[in-house]
């Protein structure tokens, strides 16, 4: 007598024995599979294109594992043996499958969850291709946040918050013509860092992360900028860079950049990515005493800490549940940037953090503002080398380090002109009664006892 039990597993066989077997399908021949026929098959299930090695769809940047995984499912149920390999062997095939040239986005376009947003405010639920879509959607009922309001009104200055409103929207699209910088500083504890997390969530693989000096120095650190639409250095060294000319390259930049990684030959790539940080202090630069690295950078300091306050663990979860409404007030601040032809609004107190910042790093500024040691007159002439000595004096007066004298020198020749002087090659040198070259228009009351 069969017991229920039997019965059940006898069924089971049966059915077991009825399953239409799966269908050999047209990529496998002689248990062989056709590489060619296998990618088109799977392209045609999922539109790809491999633009510089990697994969991108509709909605933005996909993984290799991804991909990877995609091809293990179809290959599953067909092949046994040495399935890692094959996985392997297709992805490389896939990539010259998938194979497009960059495609140049239009900078006035956002790509969002469930449509594209052009910056003069049209939208459509069209999904364009791009290499990042943002994890939000347009909602144009959405409310504002008011918790982040209130935090804005604690972190900043009224007039800053203006500047801030501009620059998250300026980081919405692929366009880099403001060509500047952002730098949130503070003591610490103000909450700035809330910012970087509701951004991370809404740009998801758009937004990337790292070292501002490693970015500048390292070739190979370039490469992650690669399709962002932001870099952050959420905790940035106070030591001086030793180099600018990346930062300032990746800054201006309107067209291809050459892109190292190890293992791989380098290639030029679009390169959209705003660079912002924050940080105890700003970005000072050990040799570039120039203008060209400082107009590139919109300086903003943060209110103290509020006495008293106590610090809500979950304000980020309150932010991201908003976020709609605060993508409109980004998105407002891109449209009045964008309609003040990507100039931004700077308070008098950012421009004043930019001034001393350019005094901070360049000591010279504050020697020729010292009316003890410098007089400016018509009649007045001092050579470079006498200037050099009452700079040196300065410095030691205010327990400040000296430029080298060739890099004194060469920040003069590059800005006499604003102080109004004029270079020449006969003033008499206080020190040996000499020509020598100097400036008319300037003079130092430091004399030096050398002979």
């Amino acid at each position: 007598m069969q017991t229920a039990e039997t019965e059940i597993v006898q069924q089971n066989v049966n059915l077991s024995q009825c399953e239409i077997p799966t269908p050999t399908p047209a990529w496998l021949i002689d248990n062989k599979i056709h590489e060619v026929v296998f990618c088109k098959e799977l392209l045609s299930e999922h539109k790809v294109l491999c633009i510089n090695g990697q994969f991108y769809d509709v909605d933005g940047y996909i993984p290799d594992s991804e991909i990877k995984t995609e091809i293990y499912e179809k290959l599953k149920p067909h092949i046994s043996a040495g399935l890692a390999n094959r996985v392997t062997q297709l992805l490389s095939a896939l990539q010259y499958e998938a194979y497009s040239p960059e495609i140049v986005l239009n900078p006035d376009e956002i790509h969002l969850l469930n449509g594209t947003l052009n910056v003069d405010g049209t939208f459509t639920e069209e999904k364009k291709f791009c290499y990042n879509r943002l994890n939000v959607r347009y909602n144009p009922e959405a409310e504002m946040s008011a918790e982040f309001l209130k935090f804005l009104d604690e972190l900043l200055n009224s007039e800053d918050i203006v500047t801030l409103q501009e620059w998250l929207g300026y980081l919405l699209t692929p366009n880099t013509k403001a060509q500047k910088m952002l730098m949130l500083v503070g003591n610490g504890g103000e909450g700035k860092s809330r910012i970087g997390v509701l951004l991370k969530d809404i740009f998801k693989e758009g937004m990337a992360t790292g070292n501002l000096q490693y970015l500048e120095t390292n070739p190979f650190a370039r490469a992650v900028l690669e399709k962002a639409y932001l870099f952050l250095d959420d905790d940035m060294k106070m030591e001086a860079l030793t180099q600018t000319n990346m930062l300032k390259t990746i800054i201006t930049n309107e067209g291809p950049m050459l892109i190292e990684k190890k293992r791989v030959q380098a290639y030029p790539a679009s390169i959209f990515s705003k660079l912002m940080g924050f940080g105890n202090g700003t970005l000072n630069a050990a040799n570039d005493k120039s203008d060209a690295f400082f107009r590139r950078q919109i300086i903003i300091t943060t209110k103290p800490k509020p006495d008293g306050r106590v610090d809500d663990p979950f304000l980020v979860e309150k932010f991201i549940a908003d976020k709609e409404g605060i993508f409109l007030w980004m998105f407002k601040g891109l449209q009045r940037l964008a309609a003040n032809n990507f100039r931004f609004t700077i308070s008098q107190q950012a421009q004043d953090n930019l001034k001393r910042s350019i005094e901070d790093s360049c000591n010279i500024i504050g020697f020729l503002s010292d009316e003890q040691l410098v007089k400016f007159g018509s009649d007045l002439e001092c050579s470079t080398a006498d200037l050099y000595s009452g700079y040196c004096y300065w410095c030691s007066l205010n327990g400040l380090t000296a430029l080298k004298r060739d890099c004194f020198n060469s920040w003069l020749k590059q800005n006499y002109q604003k102080y109004g002087l004029q270079y020449g090659e006969k003033i008499i040198s206080h020190t040996s009664g000499k020509y020598a070259r100097g400036y008319q228009g300037i003079d130092t009351t430091y004399r030096s006892s050398a002979k």
